[in-house]
């Protein structure tokens, strides 16, 4: 006596089968939310340095804020000073061109515009001081290297085993 219900076997095949058409990827239609839209203010900055005043250098400052790398930058102060490359800023571009290992210039040469253009996750990478993109040393030790204890001691003696 054969059962009337679909095996368990078939069941699992047209589910599978099934699967592709339920999940499928959305492609974001806005152009202004894509990423690279949200970071093109950083081509206007190409060679930007210490000195410079520009329009685009709040929104600079607040993207080396949002990083971790401008610790009490607020947009709020006047316009006039928040348009400034200042000391705070190029020390901050520093940290992030050796972060990157770009040359460390402090200013805003091709390669560090590059760098910041390219898309990233959005955890930042200096938090509460600690910059994780640097190794941090332990005790004299970089916590990368393998650090073995052996917990063995011989025998006695020169036991052997019986033949």
């Amino acid at each position: 006596m054969e059962p009337k219900t679909p095996s368990l076997a078939l069941t699992l095949i047209t589910c599978l089968l099934l699967l592709p058409l339920f999940s499928h990827a959305h492609v974001l239609t806005n152009s202004t939310s894509s990423p690279s839209s949200r970071v093109a203010f950083l081509q206007h900055l190409k060679g930007c340095h210490k000195g410079d005043k520009l329009n685009d250098i709040p929104k600079l400052k607040a993207y080396l804020h949002k990083f971790g790398y401008l610790d009490d930058y607020t947009n709020q102060t006047s316009p006039s000073s928040n348009n400034y490359f200042d000391h705070r800023l190029e020390k901050a571009l520093k940290t992030y061109q050796a972060n990157y290992h770009l040359n460390v210039t402090g200013a805003m040469d091709s390669a560090t515009v590059a760098s910041m253009m390219t898309p990233r996750c959005g955890v930042a990478d200096i938090i509460n001081g600690t910059n994780y993109m640097q190794p941090q040393r332990r005790g004299g030790r970089s916590h990368h290297r393998l650090h073995t204890v052996s917990h063995f001691s011989f025998f006695e003696g020169r036991p052997r085993w019986r033949a």
